[in-house]
C-alpha cells in the first residue's frame, strides 16, 4: 500500500507542470470568462487604480495656477470642480455609484489645503490618493471590481446587428466549408491510397498547406486575390474585368472559404488515409469477385467503414469553422463579412468590452457544444 502511494505521489509530482499549465491556461480562463460574461469588465480599467501621478501637477493643470502663486484655499476653491478633477485630471474611472461616493465623502478642503501647503508634490497611486482623501468608501477604489450586470450582456445581443451578422456568417461558413472539405479530403485519401506512381509526392503536396503558417498562407492568398493579383491576371486572358475579391463584401467570405478548404483538406486526408489502410484487402477482393464496380465499392464499402473517421472529421471541421479567426483577421477588411470569433476579438481587445466579449464567447461555446452533440447523435460511428 505504501509503495503504491509513493508511486502515485511521484507520478503527480512529475505531471505537476502539465497539471498547473492546464489549470492556469485552460481551466481558469474558462471560469473567468463565465464570470466576466455577467459583468462590464473592461481590461483597460483593470490597472487604472495602480497608475501613478503627481497630485500637485494635476491640480495646477486643473486650476490653471502654480502652487507657488497660491497663498490660501479661498483663492482657488471657487475654481475647483471635484468630479471634473477626479475623472479628467486624476484619471479615475467613475460610474454613477462611485460618483455619488466621491461627491458625498471626498475631503475637498483637506486636498486644497495640502496643495497650498506644498504637500502634494510627490508620486502617488490613484488608489492611495483616493484612500487618503475619502472619508468613507475608499474600499471601492482599492482595486478594480467590475459591475455585475446579470443578463444584460446577453440581452444586448438581440439588438446588436454585428452579432447577428457575424453569427450568420459563421454558420454560412461552416455549412459550406465542412461538407466540401470532408468530401474533398475523402477523395484525396482514396487517391493517395491507390498504388500509382508518384503517390508520395501527391500526399506531401496536399499535406504541406495544413502545416504551413496561417499568416503565410493568408498573405499568399492576399496576393492572389488582390486586384493586380494572379487570379485577376488569369481571368483577364478570358476577358474578365479585375475584381477586388477581398474588398467586395459579396466575394470576400467565399474567397476565404476556398482558401480554408484548400488548407484543411490535406490535413483531414491523413485521417481518412489511416482509416482506409485499416480496411482489409480481402473485403475489396470479395467485392470485385461479386462484380462490384469502383463506384459501388466507394459508396457501399468505403463510406460505411469510414464512419468513425467521417464523424471525427466533421466534428473537428465544425469546431474549427465555428472558431475561424486568423484568416478573417488577415484578409477581411469590412464588418459585413466578420465571423463571431473575430467579433469577440474586436470587443475584447479593440473596444475594451471584455464582459460583452466573454458573453459572446459563452454563446459560441454553447452553440459548438450543441452542434457536436447533434452530430454525434445523427452520425453513428458504427454501420
Amino acid at each position: 500500500m505504501i509503495r503504491k502511494t509513493k508511486e502515485a505521489v511521484a507520478g503527480y509530482i512529475f505531471s505537476l507542470p502539465i497539471i498547473l499549465t492546464v489549470i492556469i491556461f485552460t481551466i481558469y480562463p474558462i471560469f473567468a470568462a463565465f464570470y466576466y460574461s455577467f459583468t462590464d469588465y473592461n481590461p483597460l480599467n483593470a490597472r487604472n487604480l495602480e497608475t501613478k501621478f503627481n497630485p500637485q501637477e494635476a491640480l495646477e493643470f486643473h486650476l490653471g495656477v502654480f502652487q507657488s502663486d497660491v497663498s490660501s484655499v479661498d483663492e482657488i476653491k471657487d475654481y475647483f470642480d471635484l468630479l471634473s478633477f477626479i475623472k479628467y485630471d486624476v484619471g479615475v474611472n467613475l460610474d454613477e455609484n462611485k460618483e455619488k461616493i466621491v461627491l458625498e465623502n471626498f475631503d475637498t478642503q483637506k486636498l486644497l489645503k495640502d496643495f497650498v501647503d506644498g504637500k502634494l508634490n510627490k508620486e502617488m497611486k490613484l488608489s492611495q490618493f483616493m484612500a487618503e482623501y475619502l472619508k468613507t468608501g475608499a474600499k471601492y477604489f482599492r482595486r478594480y471590481i467590475p459591475n455585475f450586470l446579470g443578463l444584460d450582456n446577453f440581452k444586448k445581443m438581440f439588438n446588436d446587428q454585428y452579432f447577428k451578422i457575424s453569427l450568420f456568417n459563421t454558420f454560412f461558413y461552416t455549412i459550406i466549408v465542412v461538407p466540401v472539405q470532408t468530401f474533398l479530403a475523402l477523395v484525396l485519401a482514396v487517391a493517395a491510397n491507390s498504388k500509382i506512381r508518384g503517390v508520395k509526392f501527391f500526399k506531401v503536396t496536399f499535406f504541406i498547406p495544413s502545416i504551413t503558417s496561417s499568416a503565410a498562407i493568408s498573405m499568399i492568398f492576399w496576393m492572389i486575390y488582390s486586384k493586380p493579383g494572379v487570379l485577376n491576371r488569369l481571368l483577364g486572358y478570358f476577358g474578365f474585368q479585375p475584381i477586388a475579391w477581398l474588398e467586395n463584401p459579396n466575394t470576400a467570405l467565399p474567397a476565404v472559404m476556398l482558401m480554408n478548404i484548400w488548407t484543411t483538406a490535406g490535413y483531414f486526408m491523413i485521417t481518412f488515409l489511416a482509416g482506409l489502410q485499416d480496411i482489409p484487402n480481402s473485403i475489396y477482393e470479395a467485392a470485385r469477385i461479386d462484380g462490384a464496380t469502383p463506384n459501388k465499392i466507394f459508396w457501399k464499402i468505403i463510406l460505411p467503414l469510414l464512419r468513425p473517421q467521417i464523424l471525427f472529421v466533421a466534428t473537428m471541421g465544425t469546431i474549427g469553422c465555428m472558431q475561424v479567426f486568423d484568416q478573417i483577421y488577415f484578409l477581411i477588411k469590412n464588418m459585413r463579412n466578420i465571423t463571431i470569433s473575430f467579433y469577440i476579438y474586436k470587443n475584447a481587445f479593440e473596444y475594451g468590452n471584455m464582459g460583452y466579449a466573454s458573453a459572446l464567447s459563452l454563446v459560441l461555446f454553447v452553440i459548438i457544444l450543441l452542434l457536436t452533440f447533434i452530430q454525434r447523435k445523427l452520425v453513428k460511428e458504427t454501420y
